[in-house]
């Protein structure tokens, strides 16, 4: 089987859960059947192009986007070397560990903050989640302020902000979960 099925109904799957479609709604929209689309998600079918196309079009994703990073999808695994971030110049870094995939229910990064600097962020339709891996911050998240140390952890409900603030002289290193 070329490389190409392989990953293409595991993409399908992502993509129409992201959605919070069940396999019955995207079908509907799709005009195929809930035995195509289950037959599609575990790469059972070799479906025609008109098919494929309107279950894609189906997800809100163009043809082109579906198709260029597809070999990408199963990769499990990532090197510190293949991190990928922004420096804004304002005290942090954050790093995705998990760089290029896209479509992810979850997008784990490291937040790396520099001595007496803050990271701030509202969390407008996302949630997310954060583990102190190293350091000693002052945190607030919707009006709930605490000093936190390695091995705690917090929780972030959409349409909050969170703030976070180095205590220390090292950089604090903040594993950040949000989806």
């Amino acid at each position: 089987m070329p490389k190409v099925y392989m990953n293409l109904g595991s993409k399908i799957r992502r993509l129409r859960k992201l959605k919070g479609l069940t396999m019955e709604e995207l079908a509907d929209q799709s005009e195929v059947t809930k035995g195509f689309i289950s037959q599609l998600e575990r790469d059972k079918p070799d479906p025609s192009f008109s098919n494929l196309k309107r279950v894609i079009e189906a997800l809100g994703v163009e043809l082109t986007t579906f198709f260029d990073d597809l070999e990408e999808m199963d990769k499990n695994l990532f090197s510190k070397k293949e991190r990928t971030g922004i420096e804004n110049g304002k005290g942090y870094q954050l790093l995705s560990l998990t760089p290029k995939l896209r479509y992810l229910e979850m997008e784990p990064g490291l937040l790396v903050i520099r001595q007496n600097s803050i990271y701030e962020t509202s969390f407008a339709e996302d949630e997310g989640f954060g583990f102190i891996i190293r350091g000693r911050i002052d945190i607030a998240v919707d009006g709930e302020e605490a000093t936190m140390t390695r091995g705690d952890c917090f929780y972030i409900f959409y349409d909050n902000t969170l703030k976070i603030k180095n205590l220390t002289e090292k950089p604090a290193e903040i594993l950040l979960v949000t989806y």
